[in-house]
């Protein structure tokens, strides 16, 4: 038997204000994190191809990126937070269009936090995951550029998320794997559940008005 080729990935649209986004329907998987936490390049490896845009400079994304991944699913590049040289009034237009964004988010989305493998979860992390959690969402947690972290360093990083999220009050069916975009560490597993939750929705893609798009995908 011929094995099924791959879906092939395309950026399907870009918004960078709140009426420029549009509707969510089918499997949605939500991408978003810290700025500089690797968001894009974990993208490119995923999809094995180049499609989002790479700066070395944290901050960069100002809009929310839509990839068509296959007939049902879509992927969100979510712009990252956390950069404290954006001037206030980029930060006031940053909360308006993820609030905006996350209005529109079903209960059937999938979202990936990313985490610097070297970093302790933060008030934004939790934040966001217990909003999350609070919409119905299922958050997996990646914690990113884990070829910088030696044996030692994986397991104290367990024992501490181990201790962070399971406590009394916050018990979060949260789940946590280790993955980077530059040795290609745990990048086919999370392929493979993209694929497989995509084959649990029976909804089409959504679709995106590029007229409402005034520019391309890019960071």
């Amino acid at each position: 038997m011929k094995k099924k080729p791959s879906p092939i990935p395309e950026i399907l649209g870009t918004s960078y204000l709140p009426e420029q986004l549009p509707e969510l329907r089918g499997a949605i998987a939500i991408f978003l994190g810290r700025s500089n936490a690797g968001k894009s390049s974990l993208l490119n490896a995923v999809f094995k191809k180049d499609l989002a845009r790479v700066s070395k400079s944290p901050g960069k994304t100002r809009s929310v990126n839509f990839y068509r991944w296959g007939p049902k699913l879509c992927l969100v590049d979510v712009p990252g937070y956390g950069f404290a040289q954006r001037s206030r009034e980029e930060r006031d237009a940053w909360k308006e269009l993820m609030a905006s964004f996350f209005d529109k988010v079903p209960d059937s989305a999938l979202a990936f936090l990313l985490l610097d493998g070297k970093r302790e979860p933060e008030a934004e992390e939790f934040g966001l995951i217990d909003g999350l959690h609070e919409r119905g969402v299922s958050t997996h947690l990646l914690l990113t550029k884990c070829d910088r972290l030696n044996q030692a360093e994986r397991e104290a990083r367990r024992r501490g998320l181990e201790a962070q999220f399971r406590v009394p009050g916050r018990e979060i069916p949260l789940t946590w794997s280790f993955v980077s975009a530059k040795t290609g560490e745990g990048v086919d597993a999370l392929r493979r559940r993209l694929l497989e939750y995509a084959k649990e929705i029976p909804i089409s893609a959504p679709t995106h008005d590029p007229q409402r798009s005034r520019r391309g995908a890019g960071h």
